[in-house]
């Protein structure tokens, strides 16, 4: 069989990658060395949304992580998976270089 996409890892990402291209019609196969799927660091995360506060104010890096949230939460309404928002505490310290803190966009 001849494939249009080829995904190597099972991970959150690969899997995404997966999910996207077979939803765009592509012919797609997952390559995964681990006998499960998440087996790796996916796995273990603690299953909280990045919320980009460390990313540059204005950046395609924040861009991007508030555009997966809202993608996320989609998701989430559409196929049922309970999610708690439940917000975020970060800490600035002195020895910060910079100050992204602001919540511009």
């Amino acid at each position: 069989m001849i494939y249009d996409t080829v995904i190597i890892g099972g991970g959150v990402v690969g899997l995404s990658i997966l999910r996207a291209s077979l939803q765009a019609g592509y012919n797609a196969i997952l390559l995964e060395r681990n006998p499960h799927l998440c087996n790796e660091a996916s796995g273990r995360n603690s299953g909280v949304i990045c919320t980009g506060v460390d990313a540059p104010s204005g950046s395609l890096e924040r861009a991007l992580i508030r555009d997966s949230i809202s993608r996320v939460r989609e998701f989430c309404v559409e196929h049922n998976v309970p999610m708690r928002e439940c917000g975020s505490l970060v800490c600035l310290w002195p020895w910060d270089e910079h100050d992204n803190s602001t919540t511009d966009d």
